[in-house]
């Protein structure tokens, strides 16, 4: 129940840091476990039961994740993607084993029992899926910051569109669960590009004018959907 920014960088920006312990396909699909929008074929939960099944996927997507960085992970940043892991699981233990957390967190997703709300938030995962996948053919000096701030901008998409299709108060909800897990890891990971500002001054402006246009797109054609892609594994968890 989160976004993983962080894992989304650094799986976008080192395409070579994992070694071969899981193909690629079998830790997507770990991932797959954890998202409780992008993944298409996950129910919205109604009642503290659906929940808490929920909750008990996402924790053994996460672990299988967490397995993996842990003994197959190799390179500098291999602490990083640790940490990110350990961040994400103390936030599904506070999200929930905790009866209040779990009822708001129903509360506010209950809006997305409607699917055309869902569709959109979906949307912006998949144009940052796009992006990702144009991040990571791009020159090295390129990659951190277009991960980056291709992050950043799905963040203002996502919740942008949850504030405008369900509520302030339901926008600020999630706005504040990425805060609480990612906020602290963007800052370590992302450096110069830790916000859209920062990426505005100082992100090569061609670049992230191209990128800029994949997420300002309403044309959900241009969007080739893969349900399951560790380069475009965002965020909602």
């Amino acid at each position: 129940m989160k976004f993983l920014l962080g894992f989304a960088v650094i799986a976008a920006v080192l395409p070579g840091f994992w070694c071969a312990c899981k193909t690629i396909e079998e830790l997507d699909q770990c991932a797959y476990e954890i998202s409780f929008l992008a993944n298409r074929n996950l129910k919205i939960p109604t009642n503290d039961g659906e929940v808490v099944g929920m909750c008990d996927n996402a924790k053994k997507g996460l672990k299988c994740l967490a397995d993996h960085a842990r003994e197959c992970a190799k390179g500098a940043l291999k602490s990083i993607t640790i940490k990110v892991m350990n961040d994400l699981e103390n936030h599904l233990h506070t999200r929930c084993d905790n009866p209040a957390e779990r009822a708001e967190f129903l509360r506010h997703i209950g809006c997305f029992t409607d699917n055309s709300k869902a569709d959109a938030v979906r949307l912006c995962a998949d144009k940052h899926m796009v992006m990702m996948e144009k991040v990571s053919n791009m020159p090295k000096p390129l990659r951190l910051g277009g991960a980056c701030c291709s992050s950043h901008s799905l963040r203002e998409c996502a919740i942008n569109h949850i504030t405008n299709l369900c509520s302030g108060e339901t926008g600020d909800y999630f706005n504040d669960m990425i805060s609480d897990i990612a906020e602290e890891n963007i800052e370590l990971v992302c450096k110069e590009y830790s916000s859209l500002d920062k990426c505005d001054a100082k992100y090569d402006p061609a670049t992230w004018t191209d990128l800029k246009a994949i997420m300002a797109s309403e044309d959900a054609s241009m969007v080739v959907y893969n349900p399951m892609s560790l380069h475009g594994f965002w965020y909602f968890l």
